[in-house]
């Protein structure tokens, strides 16, 4: 890894020949490949691994905090804050090491001027009412967009009929190659117009994207690095303003009453940051979110901070090497009613990290999650597969198919203070999930257990005693020459040795046989 970074400090130097940068260059790629193909690897077989290195760096994280809140304390206690700053900054500091981390990520990717998010927009640009029905011969885009908007190459037009479909339409999404994101809503059941309370057999289905891209800069598409930071603190990001924008302006396009739209029931299947939009919309109240998230499915997203509201239905897909939902360092349990689903891959040749946490991965898991409710539905999970399959279309019930694109706005920097854009940054009063940081396992329970005699003493028993027997009738069998009652030196009647003392043979080898006995 060094090396490597050798190498690409010479391919950007410029005192070198324009030849030996590119052989630099060209090294660096190779190395940078390799290695990140041995990380992938090295993550993909040890699961688990991922957590141990968010939360190593979160504790690190946790004791810089601790010292920077010891200086600011320091200065307002000595009288050596004069304009308040130190103040100020004391009371919006961070004490959990990972909010801290990510917090001080927006503070400084925000005062960089690499993070310019600004208003948000959502537009339709198709609409299957408009094609003539959800069941049109020739689907496509129909509605127009702003000018510079390039027409987005969507090719799933039709209701989702299955969770997998909506999986599905994920990964269409992704490929979509809209302006900002393409997010999709299904009006399944009465149109507003026909019936505009809520309540009336009428919800919606809405299909979330992930990351776009991990740049530093901001772009059009609000699903980048800022709204992945904004997602884990718990803050408005502009990825989740677009989301509810979109189903906004959907029941707009189809007649329901503006004071109705945070009582519509939603059906949202999020993958990776989709996945922490629509978690925190089911996390929220209806009012203050805007819409009422009654079933939520996420794919490889790391949203286990937040506790989901107890009337909401939420089955969280992950599988066993995906580092993704661990980037949140919370360990793998559920802080809520919701019902965690995983599966163990198999390492493919390239690339098995990002097969890991592929859309198309994740859709092929949950049509398997589908068909095993169905074959055998039994248990917390098929439960609430099927809690979820009931917001679907259920045989010829009226859809209505919107796609929009979601774009933001891009600010431009100016100069200004940049320690007020850490104190200005908007927090919501909301605590995370805790999860106790130090283990330890449990105590043991002593029981009382017989001992089992090893091999080694059940031969050195035999023998003793074999010894103890011959020993004994050594002792009764008088030498040649010698009689019985003889004044000799040989044994006495009693078995006692002739200078009187015991010589204790026989009892010995009875005594070890008992004792191996009573063992046994």
């Amino acid at each position: 890894m060094l090396a490597n970074a050798a190498m690409t400090l010479i391919a950007e130097a410029p005192v070198l020949p324009e030849d030996l940068r590119e052989q630099a260059r060209r090294r660096s790629e190779s190395a940078g490949a390799r290695i990140l193909e041995d990380s992938q690897r090295l993550f993909f077989d040890e699961p688990g691994l991922d957590t141990l290195l968010i939360r190593s760096v979160s504790s690190l994280s946790r004791r810089v905090t601790q010292a920077g809140r010891a200086y600011l304390g320091a200065r307002v206690g000595l009288g050596l804050d004069r304009d308040g700053r130190a103040a100020a900054m004391l009371r919006l500091v961070p004490t959990r090491g990972y909010d801290a981390l990510m917090t001080s990520a927006l503070a400084i990717g925000t005062a960089l001027g690499h993070f310019r998010g600004g208003a948000v927009h959502a537009q339709a640009f198709f609409d299957s009412i408009a094609a003539g029905g959800p069941a049109s011969a020739a689907p496509g885009p129909n509605l127009p967009l702003p000018a510079g908007h390039p027409v987005p190459a969507v090719r799933r037009f039709g209701a989702p009929r299955s969770l997998g479909d909506m999986a599905a339409d994920i990964d269409d999404l992704y490929f979509a190659m809209a302006y900002g994101q393409a997010v999709k809503v299904t009006r399944v059941g009465p149109s507003g117009r026909d019936a505009p309370r809520a309540g009336r057999g009428r919800r919606w289905l809405v299909s979330i994207t992930g990351t776009d891209h991990w740049d530093l800069d901001s772009t059009p598409n609000p699903s980048d690095l800022e709204s992945n930071i904004r997602e884990v603190l718990n803050a408005p990001s502009a990825a989740r303003v677009g989301v509810v924008r979109a189903l906004h302006e959907a029941m707009r396009a189809d007649g329901v009453p503006a004071d109705q739209w945070s009582a519509e029931p939603v059906l949202a299947v999020g993958h990776s940051q989709g996945g922490m939009v629509a978690t925190a919309l089911a996390a929220a109240d209806p009012s203050d979110a805007g819409v009422k998230m009654v079933g939520v499915l996420t794919m490889g997203t790391p949203s286990r901070r937040l506790r989901i509201r107890d009337d909401v239905a939420m089955l969280a897909v992950a599988h066993d090497q995906d580092v993704v939902p661990a980037i949140d360092g919370t360990p793998a349990r559920a802080p809520d009613r919701r019902v965690m689903v995983g599966r163990r891959l198999v390492r493919p040749r390239q690339g098995p990290l990002y097969y890991a946490h592929s859309s198309a991965t994740y859709t092929e898991t949950v049509r398997h999650i589908e068909r095993r409710s169905q074959v055998a539905p039994w248990g917390r999970v098929d439960r609430t597969v099927e809690e979820l399959r009931s917001h679907l279309p259920r045989g010829d019930e009226p859809t209505r198919v919107l796609l929009f694109d979601v774009w933001q706005d891009l600010l431009e920097p100016r100069r200004g203070s940049t320690w007020r854009t850490y104190v200005e940054l908007d927090r919501p009063e909301w605590q995370p999930a805790e999860f106790a940081e130090d283990w330890s396992p449990n105590p043991l329970v002593p029981r009382p257990l017989p001992r089992v005699p090893s091999v080694i003493e059940e031969l050195h028993g035999a023998v003793t005693g074999a010894v103890g027997a011959v020993a004994g009738v050594s002792q009764r069998v008088p030498s040649r020459g010698e009689g019985a009652g003889s004044g000799g030196e040989g044994a006495a009647a009693d078995g006692t040795a002739p200078d009187g003392r015991d010589d204790g043979h026989d009892d010995q080898g009875r005594g070890a046989d008992a004792l191996l006995g009573e063992e046994r």
